[in-house]
């Protein structure tokens, strides 16, 4: 029995270190990916990557302002985009693309002024061979067919669209024309200039927690003779934690933390001081996002304690409180290990430590 023991804590080690490798791993490289080394001169910092120099820009909330979309011509009511790019747009990836045209839906739609009809014939890109000649015509080649194009999609006004980067400029034209005359009722040039420095101080947030929490671990150590047996409820953690998101993806959050834990009980029975290394990711709960920002976290960890060892794992709910501080409440788990306590003639000298039990949680954030 000893031997499984042994065999499953060695199984649990190896586990949990692999888990903190990856962890490490991920963060490293999500951090390297967005950090330079300033060059000390203006304008010479590396180019932004083109998905994050367009989120970048058209997430800004200067950019197609409701008031200004709700003034365009009362009568246009159904549009759909229409994209029009030149030789610089073929520069930009397919999925940077989708995700340009995806914001600008997102952005006309959210206003609830138009209903935006999706037109699968204004992406379309034809190919055609003409006299050994490679020929690359859209759906509309002149007015004309604009207009009999917007009578089978039945709309009242095409968003013509395109997008161009060029050095670290990131632009994005839009034209909005009437589907019956072809009259240009609406026009805007989008713009705004980032570098991979930018990008780094948009595009990720890191933060630094504290936390104090009691953790319902528990252990029991039999008592000798008429000694009645002692038992240990709960124990007490302090912890420090780096936690960070990317604009990219907010509703996603992970986090590497050191905590250290001990027993307070009233009598010398036991003495546990130990410590967990823990990789958590947290999600956000969008059910009850109106009422209160909750977020369902799970961590995982390994614990070193009183010369034993065990896997740690956590999962629950974490709600903010206060200005910059958020509190938890959810379940722990600790792999049963047997420790060998103080010496007392009125007790066994050892007894397993852990199980599982309820994980209460107060923190601060800066």
């Amino acid at each position: 029995m000893i031997q499984d023991q042994q065999k499953f804590s060695s199984i649990t080690v190896i586990i949990s270190t692999v888990i903190f490798i990856i962890c490490a791993i991920i963060s490293s490289k999500s951090f390297s990916e967005t950090r330079v080394v300033s060059s000390g001169l203006p304008d010479l910092g590396i180019p932004a990557t083109q998905y994050a120099g367009f989120s970048r820009l058209l997430d800004d909330d200067s950019i197609l302002i409701p008031e200004e979309l709700m003034d365009i011509n009362k009568e246009i009511k159904r549009i759909a985009f229409y994209h029009n790019g030149d030789r610089l747009h073929r520069k930009i990836p397919k999925q940077v693309h989708l995700m340009i045209e995806n914001k600008l839906l997102g952005k006309f739609m959210g206003i609830g002024r138009f209903e935006v009809v999706d037109c699968i014939e204004c992406r379309n890109t034809r190919v055609n061979f003409e006299d050994s000649r490679l020929l690359i015509s859209e759906s509309a080649q002149s007015n004309q067919d604009l207009r009999k194009l917007s009578e089978n999609v039945r709309v009242d006004a095409f968003v013509l669209w395109s997008a161009s980067v060029h050095e670290n400029k990131f632009t994005v034209n839009l034209r909005m024309v009437n589907a019956t005359n072809n009259e240009l009722v609406w026009l805007k040039e989008y713009a705004k200039k980032t570098t991979r420095e930018q990008e780094e101080l948009e595009f990720e947030t890191i933060e630094i927690e504290m936390t104090i929490s009691s953790m319902a671990l528990s252990a029991e150590r039999d008592g000798l003779g008429a000694t009645a047996d002692a038992k240990l409820d709960n124990v007490t953690g302090f912890g420090l934690r780096r936690r960070e998101y990317t604009s990219l993806n907010k509703d996603i959050e992970y986090s590497l933390g050191f905590e250290y834990f001990r027993n307070f009980s009233e009598t010398d029975e036991f003495s546990i001081n130990g410590f967990n290394l823990e990789g958590r990711v947290y999600v956000n709960v969008d059910a009850v996002k109106d009422w209160v920002n909750t977020k369902v976290y799970l961590g995982i960890g390994q614990a070193f304690f009183s010369g034993s060892h065990g896997l740690m794992s956590k999962f629950g709910l974490e709600f903010p409180f206060v200005t910059n501080g958020f509190m938890a409440i959810g379940a722990v788990y600790l792999s049963s290990d047997e420790v060998e306590w103080d010496s007392d003639a009125n007790y066994e000298d050892s007894s397993d430590f852990g199980g599982t039990g309820i994980e209460l949680t107060l923190g601060y954030r800066f």
